[in-house]
């Protein structure tokens, strides 16, 4: 086939293989037309999140030899998108990265189980896709990029593990990271919104344009219009006539100099919408459609900040020190009138501010639970906590485990207590789940006044249990380390909060910034 006749079909078979997707998820329209074609000869499949790049000739044949495979690899390729997996955190190993998106998504290509989408494939998958359901009912890139290092996973053995799943490209990721966090001049890229059916003439070779190939003739020549600003942020609108403020694109991205951000932002949008409207169509996917659901929770989902969630247990009182921000006008007074220019400064010696005194954190220890999450659950709580700016110098956190009944106590007064406690902690309990003891425990400490101040209680769990029936004289709150165990406990009491904490939230010291320098 000529490499000339070979963009036409292409472009139809991509064409096809999107309106054959549509027939049955309508709800993914506005996800398909987020991403547009973008041929260049001899390149791999891949997207950057804006682009679906493509070897028109390879593609061609790809559609010919087995339609469902294309069709396969496009939803593949936009769920990446809508997952936001092209916009990895800091400190990702890339190849476990990379495998752990693409058993994500063909898992939920597998649950859907279109006739469009059915090949071969689906049977060398089978037994990775087994492995991960029996550890994670409900699977996210993030818990399975988790739990392919808590095995070991790494070299071919990962390889060898990712190459039934493998489908697209992943490179221009990690490229477009790289590009976010350099400085330097760009041009101004494409317009998102160029029409469905404009020209997507082959590129060749590399460009004045910051690419490695040269855009489209129309693209490249298009006039802004107002129609092309309808809709968008102010803020959007001088960014796109401003190009030279414009983040540069560097190395070998294939995409237009689009800010990182706001691409992330508008998958997200997507998602969000695809979510809306897929729960329209519950009664007609059912379970089929529950991993996509779960998927497209965790991405819209508002990231709770842990730090600011423990403030809310803080109390104010008193705190003796030097209150730099307060002092005593008279003497300011006296020394101008005494000396002329010098102002006599006596700061305060206390100070109000909202401090932590007496914490309880309760570790939920039933069979479910895992040792090393629950691990560092304490020491990032702790962490926070500990703070000079958080507790009181007299401070009292007692961690309590609990199964069905309280199986361990510990004091912590400093931070030498909870070395000593991490380096002998032991999980006592792995049995069912009942949270009323703790409760007890705490208001008998209460009342024999081991608590005098308490802060509150906060309960790390990840299943159900049964809650007292009435509201402790403390505050109080649930925390669940995934959609799952929160959706396992739906029925947490009006008195307590329910808070939804990503394990990355807990694992991770570091917040996942999209858009941070990301090496490969």
């Amino acid at each position: 086939m000529a490499s000339d006749a070979a963009g036409p079909l292409a472009r139809q078979a991509l064409d096809l293989a999107k309106n054959a997707l549509l027939v049955s998820l309508r709800f993914m329209n506005a996800a398909f037309a987020r991403l547009h074609p973008f041929p260049v000869p001899g390149a791999t499949l891949a997207t950057d999140g804006l682009h679906l790049r493509y070897d028109p000739l390879a593609l061609a044949r790809l559609y010919a030899a087995e339609p469902n495979e294309l069709t396969r690899a496009y939803l593949h390729i936009v769920l990446h998108n809508v997952f936001l997996h092209p916009y990895p955190g800091e400190h990702v190993d890339a190849a476990r990265w990379d495998a752990a998106c693409d058993i994500v998504v063909e898992r939920t290509i597998a649950e859907l189980d279109l006739p469009v989408t059915r090949t071969a494939r689906g049977a060398r998958q089978q037994a990775t896709l087994a492995r991960i359901d029996a550890a994670l009912p409900l699977a996210t890139a993030e818990t399975v990029y988790r739990l392919l290092g808590e095995e070991g996973f790494a070299g071919e053995e990962l390889a060898e593990l990712r190459a039934p799943f493998y489908v697209d490209d992943h490179e221009p990721w990690y490229r477009m990271m790289a590009a976010e966090g350099e400085g330097g001049g760009a041009e101004e890229g494409r317009a998102e919104e160029q029409d469905d059916g404009a020209s997507t003439a082959p590129a060749s070779g590399p460009a004045e344009n910051g690419t490695d190939a040269d855009l489209p003739p129309d693209a490249a020549s298009a006039k802004k219009s107002h129609a092309s600003h309808r809709g968008m942020d102010p803020a959007d609108i001088e960014q796109k006539q401003a190009p030279e403020n414009a983040k540069p694109s560097v190395g070998e991205r294939f995409a237009d100099t689009v800010n990182l951000d706001r691409s992330r932002e508008q998958w997200k949008n997507a998602a969000l919408e695809m979510g809306v409207q897929l729960d329209a169509y519950a009664k007609l996917w059912g379970v089929k459609g529950a991993n996509l659901a779960m998927n497209l929770r965790a991405v819209t989902r508002e990231k709770q900040d842990y730090r600011e969630f423990l403030r809310k247990f803080a109390r104010c009182a008193e705190q003796i020190r030097v209150n730099d921000d307060e002092f005593d006008y008279v003497y300011y007074c006296y020394g101008l009138e005494r000396y002329g220019n010098l102002p006599l400064i006596e700061p305060l010696e206390y100070v109000e501010e909202k401090r932590i005194r007496d914490f309880v954190i309760a570790i939920d220890t039933s069979a479910s639970t895992k040792d090393g999450l629950v691990r560092r659950f304490i020491e990032k709580t702790y962490a926070i906590l500990e703070q000079e700016t958080s507790f009181f110098a007299d401070m009292n956190v007692l961690i309590v485990q609990c199964d069905a009944a309280v199986t361990d106590v510990a004091h912590i007064a400093n931070l030498r207590d909870l070395d000593a406690y991490l380096d002998d902690l032991e999980i006592k309990g792995l049995g069912g789940t009942d949270f009323r003891p703790v409760f007890a425990y705490v208001d008998d400490a209460v009342e024999r006044g081991e608590l005098a101040n308490l802060g509150g209680l906060i309960y790390f769990t990840d299943g159900q249990g049964t809650y007292p029936a009435r509201k402790p004289d403390y505050d109080t709150a649930f925390v669940f380390v995934d959609d799952a165990s929160a959706a396992a406990s739906p029925h947490v009491p009006a008195w307590a909060m329910k808070v939804e904490l990503d394990e990355t939230v807990i694992v991770d010291d570091a917040p996942q910034a999209a858009g941070a320098s990301h090496p490969r």
